[in-house]
């Protein structure tokens, strides 16, 4: 039996990078899943790309850091698959700035989506699970700047620190009623958003350069690579496993 045998799992930020390749692994090992993006050309993007791969996805778009938007689309999941079994809570998005220059609305902006957004996504993965009567499990991304400071990026790692201390939070008060919540933690990804950074430093290849040099790794992660530590901690085989943040940065923090 394939580990996410006659699960349905909804991702948000399934339109491209984690979420993309999550929304793949998740429907190869035999889970129906529901895409989530804020962008719907993608998320008809990664629909295509599970349907090719013979599994079966359904597309949502959604506003992660919008209260109704997401409570409306989550049952809008709900009623087109019957019930959801597992959350990804992956949508974030970047900023640069140390605490002297970050504005405040660059603040509100990048927490509204990284912070609100996970905690949307819990609160109704969590609600679900207890009207249904489901063990459930929500998988939040978080990050190395959840653990490390990073250098110009204050409101990002307050942001992933969030992330981190809400999921043990989750699981100290519904593991006892079955319902699991961990995080991830990856390293540098090439993700699009990666590369767009990348990009804006001049010398993409030195910067790049730097980065790996970063991870005792010696490079930095494929998506594929992040996807598959979210869909372990989705799956049975996670069964004993609730509160934890998984590092999956190449021995980032290990240094």
């Amino acid at each position: 039996m394939l580990p996410l045998q006659d699960k349905t799992i909804l991702i948000t930020g399934a339109g491209s990078g984690i979420g993309q390749a999550a929304a793949v692994l998740a429907a190869s090992q035999g889970a129906a899943v529901a895409v989530v993006d804020r962008d719907a050309v993608a998320v008809e993007v990664t629909v295509s790309l599970v349907s090719e791969a013979g599994g079966t996805a359904w597309g949502l778009v959604v506003d992660v850091s919008d209260e109704s938007s997401f409570d409306e689309g989550f049952e809008r999941a709900v009623a087109h698959f019957g019930q959801i079994h597992g959350v990804v809570n992956n949508a974030g998005i970047l900023s640069t700035g140390t605490v002297a220059d970050t504005t405040v609305a660059d603040w509100d902006r990048l927490m509204n989506v990284n912070a609100k957004g996970v905690f949307l996504g819990c609160r109704n993965a969590v609600r679900h699970f207890l009207a249904a009567g489901i063990k459930g499990a929500i998988v939040n991304t978080a990050s190395i700047s959840a653990q490390v400071g990073l250098p110009q990026q204050a409101a990002y790692c307050a942001s992933k620190g969030a992330v981190l201390l809400l999921t043990k939070q989750i699981a100290a008060d519904f593991s006892a009623l079955g319902i699991r919540c961990n995080s991830v933690g990856p390293g540098s990804v090439m993700t699009p958003v990666l590369r767009d950074y990348l990009e804006g430093q001049g010398d993409g290849a030195a910067a790049l350069s730097a980065l790996q040099a970063d991870h005792p790794i010696g490079r930095i992660a494929e998506p594929s690579e992040i996807a598959a530590a979210m869909c372990f901690l989705l799956s049975d085989a996670a069964s004993f496993i609730t509160g934890t943040n998984l590092q999956v940065d190449g021995g980032y923090t290990a240094v």
